[in-house]
C-alpha cells in the first residue's frame, strides 16, 4: 500500500502557509475554513465566545454586557492564531 492513499486530501495540492486577514477570495476562505479543525477545547472556546458576543448584540446598552466584552488570542508564533481569527470573522 501507498502511504499517500491514506489520505483522504491531495498532499501535493497548494497550502498557503500563512493566513492573511484581507486574502478574501472565494477558493482561498472555503478551503481554509473546510480544513479548519475543530478539537473539543476549540468548540468550548468557540462556543462561550459566540454566546458571550451573542449577549453582547442582544442588549448593546447594558454596559454589564456589552461594555465588558473583548478577546484576546494568544499563542506562540505558527500556532495559529490568525487563522483562528479569520475563521471567527
Amino acid at each position: 500500500m501507498n502511504i499517500l492513499n491514506l489520505f483522504e486530501r491531495d498532499l501535493f495540492r497548494s497550502i498557503n502557509g500563512v493566513v492573511k486577514a484581507d486574502q478574501l477570495d472565494e477558493s482561498s476562505v472555503w478551503q481554509e475554513l473546510d480544513e479548519f479543525v475543530v478539537t473539543r477545547e476549540l468548540d468550548q472556546h468557540l462556543r462561550r465566545f459566540f454566546s458571550t458576543y451573542g449577549d453582547a448584540i442582544k442588549y448593546p446598552q447594558d454596559p454589564d454586557v456589552a461594555g465588558k466584552i473583548g478577546v484576546w488570542v494568544s499563542g506562540l508564533f505558527g500556532s495559529g492564531k490568525s487563522h483562528f481569527i479569520k475563521v471567527l470573522s
